[in-house]
C-alpha cells in the first residue's frame, strides 16, 4: 500500500550501474589456468649461470659525493657586480691585446780601425789551458797570515785533586800518525799497522791503575761452547716452587677458620685409654 500511495513499485528493480565484480569469474580462473600452463610447456628451463649473469652484467652504481668547489683567491663567489664588469673590462683591454713584435736589433758598425779592441779576433783556449785559467783568477789577490788567536782557558777545566789549580787539557800533544791512502797488497797493510806505535803523553806514564779499570780492560770471559746441548736439571721434589699465592674467597676464609678450629682440638683416642687404663 506504501508503495502504491508513492507510486513506487516494491518489486525487484534493475540497477543500470555496472558490477564490479567479474560476471563468469570460473570462466577466467580456467582460461588463466590454461594460458599460464601452455606458457611453461613453450618456455624451456634456463641453466642457473644464466641468473647469476644477468645479475653480474648490470653496471656497478658507486656513489659519487658532490665535491666542494673551492674558489681560489682570484675567484669570487655569486655574480660579479657592475664595479666588477669594469675592472675586468679595463684589465682584458689591455691584457688581450695580441704581442706588439720587439724592434729589430740594430746592425753592428764595422770597425774603423785594425788597433782598435773591436778589431781583435776572440781567444779560442783548449780545455787545459781554460782550467789553468780558471785555478789562477781563483787564487786570491792577496794572501794574508792565519788569525792567531790569544791563549784562553779551556772551557772543561775540573778540579782533579783539592788544593791545586784546575786541569788544564788542550788536547792532544801530538799529531795524528800519517796513513797511505791505499795499499797494494794485504800484506803490506797488515804490517804498516802492526809495527806503528802511538806516542804516549808523559803524564799518562804517571797515572796509577785502579783495579776497577784494571778488570774492565781484561777481555771478557766466556764459558766454552759445548759439543751437544746440555738437558736441564731437574729440580728436587723439596726444591719445586710452590704455586703462585692468591687470595682466599669468602668461602674459603670460612672453611680455613674451621680447619683451623678442628686441628687445634686435642685428640681423643677412646680405644687406646680402654686398653692402657682399663687393663
Amino acid at each position: 500500500m506504501m508503495g502504491d500511495s508513492f507510486g513506487i513499485g516494491m518489486g525487484k528493480l534493475k540497477s543500470t550501474e555496472p558490477s564490479i565484480g567479474p560476471l563468469e569469474p570460473d570462466n577466467d580462473y580456467y582460461e588463466a589456468e590454461t594460458l599460464l600452463q601452455k606458457s611453461k610447456s613453450h618456455h624451456t628451463p634456463q641453466p642457473s649461470w644464466v641468473a647469476w649473469c644477468e645479475r653480474n652484467s648490470k653496471p656497478v652504481k658507486r656513489p659519487r659525493p658532490r665535491v666542494v668547489r673551492k674558489l681560489t683567491k682570484w675567484q669570487k663567489n655569486g655574480p660579479m657586480t657592475k664595479k666588477d664588469w669594469k675592472h675586468f673590462c679595463a684589465w682584458a683591454a689591455l691584457r688581450t691585446r695580441p704581442r706588439e713584435p720587439e724592434p729589430p736589433k740594430p746592425a753592428k758598425l764595422p770597425c774603423v780601425a785594425k788597433y782598435l779592441p773591436c778589431a781583435k779576433k776572440k781567444r779560442h783556449l783548449d780545455e787545459d789551458e781554460l782550467r789553468e785559467r780558471m785555478l789562477e783568477l781563483a787564487n786570491p789577490r792577496k794572501v794574508t797570515q792565519k788569525y792567531s788567536i790569544t791563549d784562553r782557558p779551556p772551557a772543561y777545566s775540573p778540579v782533579i785533586s783539592w788544593g791545586k789549580p784546575p786541569h788544564r787539557d788542550p788536547g792532544r800533544p801530538f799529531k795524528p800518525p800519517f796513513v797511505p791512502v791505499c795499499f797494494p797488497t794485504d800484506e803490506l797493510e797488515a804490517e804498516f799497522w802492526a809495527q806503528l806505535r802511538f806516542p804516549v803523553r808523559q803524564a799518562a806514564l804517571l797515572g796509577k791503575v785502579t783495579p776497577r779499570i784494571l778488570n774492565l780492560s781484561k777481555p771478557r770471559s766466556y764459558p766454552p761452547t759445548p759439543h751437544c746441548p746440555i738437558p736441564e736439571r731437574l729440580p728436587d721434589p723439596l726444591d719445586v716452587p710452590p704455586p703462585p699465592r692468591k687470595k682466599f674467597t669468602s668461602r674459603e676464609w670460612r672453611l680455613h677458620q674451621i680447619r683451623l678450629i678442628y686441628l687445634s682440638k686435642p685428640v681423643i683416642r677412646k680405644e687406646l685409654d680402654y686398653i692402657f687404663y682399663n687393663i
